[in-house]
């Protein structure tokens, strides 16, 4: 690998882990060098304001919470894996999940975050479309509802969840909740019985 692009590699990383340590409200360029082990110089060498390294912080983190969720809804298999998508939810969060607040909020204001929150979560809609077949096939049923839409509002149920759980909602009851979402889109593919 480039040295460049190890440097900046790492330069995200440090911001990552600042933005989930110090939240987006203390976060700075000279933290983020700090982290980095690298001078602020070289912090804005690669990334010219602190939007534009805020914005490649928002991507790896938000990517790297898509990478965890579909890596454990391919884990298994029916509910093994919706077993193992809880567990990415509430087993330990992961940085990117317990950022995502703060970079839902930073994007209402900050275009660099906007564009990579919109373009993360196109890529983690589009992926989950492609695995949830094969979980609805484990847990044998079908919808009806194209997976392209279904990925959408499952994207935004885990969000929800996740939310609820940092917020500190005992996680029996987001659990419940999960279990009766899940019910639910399995309902949807049940046979209608003929009149």
């Amino acid at each position: 690998m480039d040295a460049a692009v190890h440097k900046r590699d790492a330069i995200v990383d440090a911001a990552c882990a600042t933005l989930t340590s110090v939240g987006i409200g203390r976060i700075t360029v000279a933290l983020v060098a700090k982290a980095a082990r690298v001078s602020s110089a070289l912090v804005h060498y690669h990334f010219a304001t602190k939007q534009k390294l805020l914005g490649a912080a928002a991507e790896a983190l938000v990517r790297r919470r898509t990478d965890s969720r579909i890596a454990a809804l391919a884990a298994g298999y029916g509910l093994s894996s919706l077993d193992a998508l809880w567990g990415a939810l509430a087993d330990d969060p992961a940085e990117a999940e317990r950022a995502a607040p703060d970079l839902i909020l930073l994007a209402r204001e900050d275009p660099e975050v906007r564009s990579a929150l919109r373009l993360e979560r196109q890529r983690e809609q589009a992926r989950l479309a492609a695995v949830l077949p094969q979980l609805f096939r484990g847990l044998g049923t079908r919808p009806r509802i194209p997976f392209e839409d279904l990925a959408a509002t499952v994207c935004t149920f885990l969000d929800g969840a996740t939310a609820s759980l940092l917020a500190g909602t005992p996680a029996d009851d987001v659990r419940a909740s999960y279990d009766a979402f899940w019910l639910a889109l399995v309902a949807l593919g049940q046979a209608v019985p003929a009149r």
